[in-house]
């Protein structure tokens, strides 16, 4: 009787010691795929530009898109959880998407009485994003450009409807983590996946900034950064001087293009500090989506997103592309031709990429915004250097990134 219980715990031994080497193989695979780690830091709105960069990553099968955070720019920032939670509705994704912060590092700043004082000094502001509250508030006086409304109820607004979706984060409800908000998540998915995760920015930096005041070592855990702002060589869309991201939260941007990113010995350390930029550079010398592409995506993208675009842009294709262009780099870098100011090279063959060393003004002057690239290989003290796309291969972008990640699954 004895021998039998010694055999028979022998054997739930081997049972336990399998299914736990299973369980661990299948907690590797999935923590350690081959996929691409991404986050992607957005300022949201419906289809493109950013929502076409989230689905377009979230649809990739070489990228883990680990979550999405969002922070004040285009619209308010429940705005963007709103928005980006209908799309990933649509597209039956599982990503998280945390909410992140309500206003800038000035957090004063888009107050009627400051705005005003600033275009006192700057002149007329262009594109002011969700500033345009105060620019005219029986237009855009409604709940979705609330920066302090609750998601959920900007969501039921646009769309008359409850959300189905399960996966928003933030103060009052945290994720099983425990992350309480973007900044939160931020900070510990690069503490647990240190130098494998490439940051996405496109929209203004303030979370990203607010990440690296509350953990200085958050840059360097993180592999690369690539940012949607920023104009170098041509005049801004905000003001003269400054594009709408880095005008939005200058002094975040600051934070984040002086800070030493990833590996700094690595040779992309060396070359451009691994950080990359998708300003309006890139955007001019691109056309926008081609028409016959964009009537095929139509053809065979998800119903409801059809509907979204029908919406927005009815059946014209759409010309403001800035965000998917950053994230078709991370997917696809041999999209990008040629850096910086440099021409496009006749052949279209691939330029190696090389950085330079950049600024953002963070004085409240007339250059208030402005980014700065220096023509010399050297900047003021405390200045790191990168990469600025100039040049793309459009029919590598649409056709081989953007269109497969469109197509219903």
């Amino acid at each position: 009787m004895k021998s039998k219980k010694i055999i028979l715990i022998a054997i739930l031994s081997i049972i336990t010691l399998s299914l736990y080497s299973q369980g661990l193989e299948e907690l590797t695979s999935t923590n350690d795929d081959g996929r691409a780690k991404v986050i992607l830091d957005t300022d949201m709105v419906e289809c493109f530009d950013d929502g076409i960069a989230m689905i377009t990553l979230a649809s990739t099968p070489s990228i883990n898109l680990l979550g999405v955070t969002t922070v004040a720019g285009n619209r308010s920032m429940p705005n963007g959880v709103a928005t980006g939670v209908r799309q990933l509705e649509i597209i039956n994704s599982t990503v998280p998407i945390y909410e992140g912060s309500r206003y800038g590092i000035r957090n004063y700043r888009f107050s009627e009485a400051a705005i005003k004082a600033e275009e006192n000094l700057l002149g007329p502001i262009g594109y002011a994003g969700y500033a345009r509250v105060y620019q005219d508030p029986k237009k855009y006086g409604n709940i979705d450009y609330d920066p302090m409304a609750k998601w959920i109820d900007v969501y039921r607004y646009l769309y008359n409807r409850e959300p189905s979706y399960k996966y928003v984060y933030g103060m009052n409800h945290k994720d099983m983590n425990g992350n309480d908000g973007a900044v939160n998540f931020l900070i510990n998915q690069a503490n647990m996946y240190p130098g494998e995760i490439t940051l996405i920015a496109i929209g203004p930096t303030t979370n990203i900034a607010r990440a690296i005041l509350k953990d200085p070592t958050f840059p360097s855990k993180i592999k690369k950064i690539v940012y949607m702002g920023g104009s170098f060589y041509e005049e801004g869309n905000s003001t003269a001087a400054a594009e709408f991201n880095w005008w939005a939260d200058p002094d975040a941007s600051k934070i984040c293009v002086r800070s030493a990113w990833g590996d700094q010995e690595s040779p992309e350390g060396q070359l451009y500090n691994n950080q990359v930029i998708s300003g309006l550079e890139a955007n001019s010398n691109t056309s926008g989506m081609p028409q016959d592409l964009y009537e095929k995506m139509l053809n065979t993208t998800y119903p409801e997103l059809k509907d979204l675009f029908m919406k927005k842009n009815g059946l014209k294709a759409p010309s403001n592309i800035w965000d998917v262009l950053a994230v078709g780099y991370v997917i696809n870098p041999d999209i990008v031709i040629s850096w910086n100011d440099s021409p496009r090279p006749k052949d279209s063959s691939v330029q190696d990429i090389y950085g330079v060393y950049i600024d953002v003004d963070s004085e409240m002057s007339v250059d208030y915004g402005r980014s700065i690239a220096y023509r010399t290989n050297k900047g003021p003290v405390g200045t790191k250097k990168a990469a600025i796309q100039n040049y793309i291969d459009e029919e590598l972008f649409w056709n081989d990134v953007v269109l497969p990640a469109l197509v219903m699954k």
